[in-house]
């Protein structure tokens, strides 16, 4: 029986939905996802505020006590990466605790956390919250596992970038059975700029705006380089969770909390219970909320077999100039040629509003005008 972390929209009507899907599977939601914004003296996430839906105190206190009413969890998300050191001041670590006290007192029963410090602050307070290690934490090896199970951490949720590898998960698992996956991964593996954007949209969270598109424009551009950049992003298909399962891997998480407005996170989910989708694997990913207007279209079904080589420990070595699996199995599958005019044009795009290279730019000419 697999159990799913999916992202809360703050709607009763789609917990009544949920409620609904657990009578109907075997597999089921067990706990939604969330927090506050834009609400005074509250603590960051891994995501901008402004783009999460708004959710204040009374909103969040009436959905918990809806939720308990459908036994189905609610999970704080307090994985920033950075609290501007809060955390090591006596008045910082007394408005965390603060914090923590009203968010057990309306029922909150588990957090998210990234930062080892505010774990370990958690523990200390004598709070009796159970804490999952987020994703942003980069859990890649049992050491690290080893590492966050000592501080007593109930769950841990992998780092996406070793999704294919099974000698590694493996190995985890023998450390640990409390192992959470996210499976509708989006960002390329191995991404240069994943710890430096989690890291900037924990500071937006405390502007309640987003600062800048550099992070997110360049790792667009770097899934569109190639059209086979898109096949190497370690996302879970719905026909391919049997093999986590016969390994040992029950709880899996669906991202999409900047896609609950939009999107349509109950189809998602249904996706993932049915373990069966027809459809633009890319839509699915997205919670059916694009996060951009190039769309090159995979068919998911054409995708059946991709995953095979990967079931045989180690045949990914991340040197992909060495191994092309990805290139060929897309151009053998997949429409290469017309993908390759969808990057060209989202490229071109992407290139010509970089606001950060503009901002240089206009600072270098106006430094050489004054001169």
């Amino acid at each position: 029986m697999n159990k799913f972390s999916v992202p809360a929209d703050f709607n009763v009507e789609t917990l009544n939905a949920y409620n609904r899907l657990n009578e109907q599977y075997d597999d089921y939601i067990h706990e939604t996802y969330g927090q506050l914004n834009f609400e005074k003296n509250i603590l960051g996430s891994g995501r901008s505020a402004d783009k999460l839906p708004y959710v204040n105190k009374k909103q969040l206190e009436k959905y918990i006590s809806y939720s308990e009413s459908k036994n189905i969890d609610f999970n704080y998300v307090l994985n920033t990466t950075c609290l501007s050191n809060q955390d090591f001041t006596r008045d910082g670590i007394k408005n965390i605790i603060k914090f923590l006290k009203y968010l057990h007192d309306v029922g909150v029963k588990s957090i998210t956390v990234c930062l080892p410090s505010l774990i370990e602050l958690i523990r200390e307070s004598g709070l009796p919250f159970k804490i999952k290690a987020s994703t942003v934490c980069s859990i890649t090896n049992s050491d690290k596992a080893r590492s966050y199970l000592s501080m007593n951490v109930d769950r841990i949720v992998v780092d996406e970038s070793i999704n294919r590898n099974f000698c590694e998960l493996k190995n985890i698992l023998n450390v640990t059975s409390k192992v959470e996956m996210i499976v509708n991964v989006v960002c390329y593996k191995n991404c240069i700029y994943r710890p430096f954007h989690h890291n900037q949209m924990s500071h937006d969270y405390e502007c309640n705006k987003s600062s800048a598109n550099f992070y997110s424009h360049r790792c667009i551009m770097k899934r569109i380089e190639k059209p086979e950049n898109i096949l190497k992003m370690p996302f879970i298909r719905p026909e391919d969770l049997h093999y986590y399962e016969e390994i040992g891997i029950h709880y899996y998480k669906i991202q999409g909390r900047q896609a609950v407005a939009k999107g349509d996170i109950v189809k998602t989910v249904v996706s993932y219970l049915n373990k069966s989708y027809e459809g633009d694997l890319l839509d699915l990913l997205d919670c059916f909320s694009p996060t951009n207007s190039f769309r090159i279209k995979i068919d998911n079904r054409k995708l059946d077999r991709f995953i095979e080589p990967f079931l045989d420990n180690n045949f990914c070595n991340d040197n992909c100039e060495t191994c092309l699996y990805c290139n060929k199995y897309f151009n053998d599958n997949l429409s290469f040629d017309e993908s390759m005019k969808v990057n060209k044009l989202a490229m071109k795009y992407y290139q010509s509003t970089d606001d950060y290279k503009q901002m240089i730019k206009s600072i270098m000419e106006s430094t050489y005008d004054k001169k």
